[in-house]
């Protein structure tokens, strides 16, 4: 997949970043239906929960031990987690696209 760096006019990039392209693929696999009429998040939608869910107020370091570290891993279910959240940001139900912006531009203007 593509990896693009944001150009701070959409919606910027906090920590690590996974690709639009693998953002939109668990979405899809995680939240939509077989044969539903639901109608998938777009680009933008997709962009804003990716980015806005790897926010934080304060600088944060995890630390964490080798075997630690290993045991997050073999127990995280990476996609499925990233869908749920960004399915909660702007899913159906969810905070919504237009609610998210007005925040992020209400944080550029302080």
């Amino acid at each position: 997949s593509k990896i693009r760096t944001p150009d701070g006019k959409s919606w910027p990039g906090f920590g690590h970043m996974h690709s639009l392209v693998r953002l939109k693929k668990w979405c899809n696999e995680h939240t939509l239906q077989p044969h539903s009429n639901e109608i998938p998040l777009t680009d933008d939608e997709v962009a804003a929960g990716g980015a806005w869910q790897r926010r934080t107020p304060h600088a944060v370091i995890n630390v964490l031990r080798a075997e630690q570290l290993e045991a997050a891993e073999g127990r995280r279910k990476t996609g499925e987690l990233y869908a749920r959240n960004v399915g909660v940001l702007v899913g159906k139900g969810g905070i919504g696209l237009d609610d998210l912006q007005s925040a992020l531009e209400n944080e550029r203007s302080l």
